[in-house]
């Protein structure tokens, strides 16, 4: 398994009752914009790169979050790049595993009860972030072609999601909260030899299995983009300009 570096912020609070875990997959190569090195450090205007962005906007939103920031490919230029505050875990086989390995590394120094987990890729407003309850697991979709086609889908079913498949209507939107319960079923899946290669999707397919459905959001007013290929990095760029 990969090593472990972190620091502890001084300033959080694991005490407080509000406070959750956010955890950022950032460690992953990325092949199709491999060239343009870690998608976390793309500038999206001419002040923030993307993990500014989000971590900006994570830390207005959830005032007492514990960030964790797992890394691997590029790490050192990640690490230099970060904001101060954010812990940070490097999966050192990141080139032999995936999402997966980086959810354990991370849940296995998760001081909450509550855990946002989310792409490092991902562009979102607010209004996003604005439906996620404290006490119910959720996560995000988006009915409305915002996230390319070519995404993973997402059956939903009395606002519910059923699974996760190529080919569904609506596109998921790689973001995912989750309580103490399904914290606790994610944890065992994540530690059981030969899955360390899946992907996020695969084992959140998995933890519907065992704890059934988990609410589907799609936030009103909400703006999202996943950034895949170098069209949609000069989209988001243009937007912000």
């Amino acid at each position: 398994m990969g090593a472990v570096s972190y620091v502890i912020p001084a300033r959080r609070n694991f005490n407080k009752r509000n406070d959750i875990t956010i955890i950022i997959l950032a460690a992953n190569i990325g092949y199709g914009m491999k060239s343009y090195g870690p998608k976390t450090l793309f500038n999206i205007n001419d002040k923030e790169t993307l993990l500014e962005y989000q971590i900006n906007l994570l830390q207005t939103t959830f005032v007492n979050s514990d960030i964790i920031l797992v890394v691997g490919f590029m790490a050192d230029r990640i690490i230099r790049k970060c904001p101060p505050g954010i812990r940070i875990i490097e999966n050192q086989l990141y080139e032999t595993t995936n999402e997966v390995e980086q959810i354990r590394l991370a849940l296995n120094c998760t001081l909450t009860d509550n855990v946002l987990i989310i792409k490092d890729d991902i562009i979102f407003n607010q209004e996003t972030l604005n439906s996620i309850t404290r006490n119910k697991a959720c996560l995000i979709y988006d009915s409305k072609n915002q996230i390319d086609e070519d995404n993973i889908g997402l059956t939903v079913v009395n606002d519910q999601a059923t699974i996760f498949a190529y080919g569904a209507s609506n596109r998921w939107c790689h973001i995912i909260y989750l309580t103490q319960k399904e914290i606790k079923i994610l944890k065992s899946i994540c530690s059981k030899r030969n899955i360390e290669k899946l992907y996020l999707f695969e084992v959140l397919n998995i933890l519907l299995e065992k704890v059934g459905k988990i609410n589907a959001i799609e936030p009103q007013g909400m703006e999202i983009t996943k950034i895949n290929t170098s069209k949609n990095l000069f989209m988001v760029q243009q937007n912000n300009e």
